[in-house]
């Protein structure tokens, strides 16, 4: 299926202004992006997983406490149930938008045929995204479980090739060379939603991209860069 880049990852390099990391599209400094087209968070994940990274798309951004952030909570947490619904039913709908148009030639993500969901770091049973792609039927049809919890370690910027492992049941022959699209609700750094294509990827599927509904913007103090770089 043809994924139409997303507006969060379609900046552009201009002679003073602000252009995209290769990887996820986050926003750097023109003498940054000149220097290290792939930004500090997405140079720290490959490094970790020793892998190139896969594209990664967020259809909104957000801060802490805004109400992007707080519909993005409130679908999982919401104490009435019906808030719960009513979140949910909003973010089905921006993600429904999003298939309805990823339709154009030159997409950034490629054509998949599954669509799997970054499994949960502390909920048991499926991912609450989970609920997110079977809202949407042309998701719903592709969508399978293919991952579960691994026994690695995972963080806001720590990623690993054993922080997830396939399903039981999943067939790895059937993974080869399969195009999979992988889909978390939010993130930050991306280290899950890679760590989770680094997986598949290691078992012999092809993952196109990362889609997530919302990436976390946070002050570029939270994120160092060691020795100056």
């Amino acid at each position: 299926m043809p994924a139409r880049p997303s507006a969060v990852t379609e900046r552009r390099e201009t002679p003073d202004g602000p252009v995209g990391c290769r990887v996820c599209g986050r926003a750097a400094s023109h003498d940054d992006a000149a220097r290290f087209p792939v930004c500090f968070c997405c140079r720290t994940v490959s490094g970790q997983l020793r892998l190139p990274l896969v594209p990664l798309m967020a259809l909104s951004e957000y801060r802490v406490g805004d109400g992007t952030h707080r519909r993005l909570r409130a679908y999982k947490d919401a104490p009435v149930v019906e808030d719960r619904d009513r979140c949910r039913a909003e973010l089905v709908a921006e993600l429904a938008r999003w298939c309805a148009d990823a339709d154009a030639e030159g997409a950034r993500l490629g054509t998949w045929a599954v669509v799997t969901t970054v499994p949960s770091s502390t909920r048991p049973g499926g991912a609450p995204a989970e609920r997110l792609v079977d809202g949407v039927p042309l998701l719903a049809e592709r969508h399978l479980r293919l991952l579960v919890r691994g026994g690695g370690s995972s963080g806001h910027l720590q990623a690993g090739r054993d922080v997830f492992a396939l399903g039981t049941g999943v067939d790895r022959a059937g993974l080869a060379d399969l195009p999979v699209l992988v889909f978390d609700d939010t993130t930050t750094t991306g280290a899950a939603a890679q760590s989770a294509a680094a997986t598949l990827r290691l078992a012999g599927a092809r993952v196109v991209g990362a889609l997530v509904m919302g990436r976390a913007l946070a002050p570029a103090a939270d994120v160092p860069i060691p020795g100056g770089r």
